[in-house]
């Protein structure tokens, strides 16, 4: 086992397509790219995620807000992905629509941009993100999602 220093790392290039051709067929509601197509649209590996941070937000008054959504933008070398890392409504504006237009500000920022893959996380009980979220037009993933804690 070795760690690739950063000029070696044009090296994983073949794997990434090579994972791009076995994955898409998982989701066929994605065009199915030949392997050129997606050789093609990889950026160079490099061994970084760059990222923009966009912060949405519903004023209340001058110097309050009612609500914002922080949504982060990065490119992990295979394309734009987007997530919503925050959303946050005060208690007093819940109810009032502002999460639903945060949230499809955030979806339509991922579209403006060419977003190939955009997520958010919440907890299964959260019922009312939940409800939220699938009403932008997010599902749940196809993939499972394992975690990884720090021993105490």
């Amino acid at each position: 086992m070795e760690r690739l220093r950063p000029e070696e790392l044009a090296l994983v290039r073949p794997l990434l397509v090579d994972l791009h051709l076995h994955e898409q067929p998982h989701y066929t509601d994605h065009p199915q790219l030949t392997r050129a197509q997606i050789d093609a649209s990889l950026d160079e590996v490099q061994g970084r995620f760059e990222g923009e941070n966009v912060v949405f937000a519903v004023r209340d008054g001058p110097g309050g807000l009612a609500g914002f959504c922080w949504v982060v933008l990065f490119d992990p070398g295979t394309g734009l992905e987007g997530e919503v890392a925050e959303l946050y409504v005060a208690e007093a504006h819940r109810g009032r629509g502002v999460g639903e237009a945060l949230v499809r500000r955030a979806v339509q920022l991922f579209a403006e941009r060419g977003v190939t893959l955009g997520y958010v996380w919440t907890r299964p009980d959260n019922d009312a993100a939940t409800r939220l979220y699938r009403s932008a037009g997010f599902e749940p993933t196809r993939q499972l999602v394992l975690t990884w804690y720090p021993s105490s």
